[in-house]
């Protein structure tokens, strides 16, 4: 197992504490703590990580940063303190249940990407969750862009076969809703390189 999911899974609440000192709405830290994993993971596939929590943290305290930036026209008040306070303040089965699902599909996604061929996922990562256009990953991996429109065709195709064979392909967002054919918007929250 990656060593940054594993990070992830022990730390998920922590971070999206943290995360809240940072972003008032629950919804955007819990985004927030998904896309710096998926970041986190994502940098994991090119290096050795030495200290995976730490870097997750960093990750994530740069996600909230940038998006403290990108509001910067709204006044921000402090939040406080959350250290002693739990994440799911409202203890409902069905919030309970996101939380679950949530982590068992980004579980599955890391397994899925796992799974594919090596240069394949090189190429996923950069596309899908960095956000690079497919001329840079054709420029930086030495390939043609068509290669990088296979790959991550293939990419696609593969993980969401991974994701349904697993029962993981759980739109996001609220209710149960399962729609099989649909990639998990896990998957399409990095930015827009085109």
């Amino acid at each position: 197992m990656s060593r940054i999911l594993e990070a992830y899974l022990e730390n998920e609440l922590a971070l999206k504490r943290y995360l809240r000192r940072f972003i008032r709405s629950r919804e955007a830290a819990d985004d927030l703590a998904q896309e710096a994993f998926l970041r986190a993971f994502a940098a994991e596939s090119g290096r050795v990580i030495e200290a995976p929590k730490a870097f997750l943290f960093k990750v994530a305290r740069n996600l909230a940063l940038n998006e403290l930036a990108r509001q910067s026209a709204m006044a921000i008040e402090p939040l406080g303190d959350f250290e002693g306070q739990e994440v799911l303040e409202d203890s409902s089965q069905a919030a309970v249940d996101d939380v679950v699902d949530s982590r068992e599909r980004i579980r599955l996604l890391a397994q899925a990407i796992a799974a594919l061929p090596r240069q394949c996922a090189k190429v996923f990562i950069l596309r899908k969750m960095q956000g690079m256009s497919q001329k840079e990953i054709a420029g930086r991996l030495n390939i043609s862009v068509r290669t990088v429109e296979n790959h991550v065709a293939l990419g696609l195709s593969r993980c969401r076969a991974y994701m349904r064979a697993h029962g993981g392909a759980v739109e996001e967002g609220r209710g149960n809703s399962r729609r099989p054919e649909q990639v998990p918007t896990v998957l399409i929250k990095a930015k827009k390189a085109e």
